[in-house]
């Protein structure tokens, strides 16, 4: 299944941010987008949201152990149940929406091959458009290029139905270099669609990181000669203390730095042992009209809850509610964003949220990136 990437519009006056369509047989998106989280619980499927403007792009995620996919090999009734579970998640997706179907593989070590091949199969599923190669959190850099090898032979020996895209791992600036070069070079990869891990931080904190990708990603558009649709995994709004009640929406923030698209934060918080669950950090809740995240005790009363279908009462009654409440409001924003880009008045929208525009350092931190990359760039 091919993948098409055009670009519509580019901020004159910023011009990392952008107006991108896809294209993935005949389904298409505009970005910036936010993609939904495809989950089995109906009650906090973010798929459920009503308002079509959310809708176009799912992610459905998985996170599997060894130790399940050994007894699924041996067991045909465990391994209907993992295909059963994809599915479900799949639940009020529409036809025509895009899907990216993620894994991540809690393996200690390199997986042996009956491992690679059970994860090619799932991953193989007739309602993904998108796979990446599954993520292995604790597999160290030096072995990741042999299990990408092990994965691209499983999935070369099999009629792969969705497009397999390149995965950038949470590794050093040197091997993700190689990475890049490995996908360019490997004709299974379609590879103007990139998913780039944050891991559970910001673009702001990783700058750096981020110029890398910019950098290497328009690169890439030389040589395809085509844009390169860059989608952030498990990016999170800010890190935040107990101390600090309203922390900036760095997530939206990832559009000024010349990505696409981002999707929820997958990434599981530990707590010590010993604290107990009172102890879970509670997630914060997305104000529009300033770009903050407010704990839940002074979020403002007065905010305009006109339109939404998640509403802040709903969120005090239920606290598990706060990401669908953020989901709906992140998604109805980047509609706002693409439109902003589209009359080149993107910096001057950032500047009117106060959160954003009383921390210096946030956008010193968005100019040098626009700097960095353009200046390279050109070089």
């Amino acid at each position: 299944m091919s993948i098409s990437v055009r670009l519509v519009n580019q901020d004159e006056n910023y011009r990392l941010a952008r107006v991108t369509e896809l294209k993935i047989g005949g389904k298409h998106i505009e970005a910036p987008k936010r993609a939904l989280a495809g989950l089995r619980s109906g009650r906090y499927r973010e798929t459920s949201l009503r308002n079509s403007a959310l809708h176009g792009f799912v992610e459905v995620f998985r996170r599997l152990k060894p130790d399940k996919i050994r007894v699924a090999t041996s067991r045909r009734a465990v391994e209907a149940e993992l295909g059963y579970q994809v599915s479900s998640a799949l639940r009020g997706v529409k036809d025509e929406e895009i899907v990216l179907g993620i894994i991540e593989y809690r393996a200690e070590g390199l997986p042996e091959r009956e491992e690679v091949e059970f994860l090619a199969d799932l991953l193989n599923h007739r309602r993904f458009d998108l796979v990446v190669p599954p993520i292995i959190p604790k597999l160290p850099p030096n072995e990741y290029m042999s299990f990408l090898d092990s994965f691209v032979d499983a999935c070369e020996t099999t009629t792969l139905h969705p497009s397999l895209v390149p995965y950038i791992p949470h590794y050093s600036r040197i091997v993700i270099r190689s990475v890049l070069d490995y996908y360019m070079n490997k004709d299974v990869f379609e590879k103007n669609f990139i998913c780039v891990d944050f891991n559970g931080s910001n673009p702001i904190s990783q700058y750096t990181f981020v110029s890398m990708i910019i950098r290497e990603a328009r690169r890439m558009e030389r040589e395809l000669d085509e844009p390169v649709f860059l989608h952030a995994l498990n990016l999170k709004y800010g890190k935040a203390t107990k101390k600090q009640t309203v922390v900036p929406a760095k997530d939206l923030l990832v559009f000024s730095l010349g990505f696409d698209c981002f999707g929820p934060n997958h990434k599981q918080v530990f707590i010590p042992e010993g604290l107990g669950r009172e102890y879970e950090p509670k997630t914060k809740l997305l104000n529009r009209k300033d770009y903050g995240y407010y704990s839940l005790s002074i979020f403002p009363q007065d905010v305009d809850e006109e339109g939404y279908e998640v509403k802040l009462r709903d969120v005090q009654k239920d606290g598990k509610l706060a990401r669908l409440f953020n989901a709906e409001r992140q998604g109805l924003e980047t509609g706002v964003i693409r439109q902003i880009i589209k009359e080149d008045g993107y910096m001057q929208y950032l500047n009117s949220k106060d959160v954003i525009k009383q921390n210096e350092k946030i956008l010193k931190v968005i100019r040098k990136v626009q700097n960095d990359v353009t200046q390279r760039t050109l070089a």
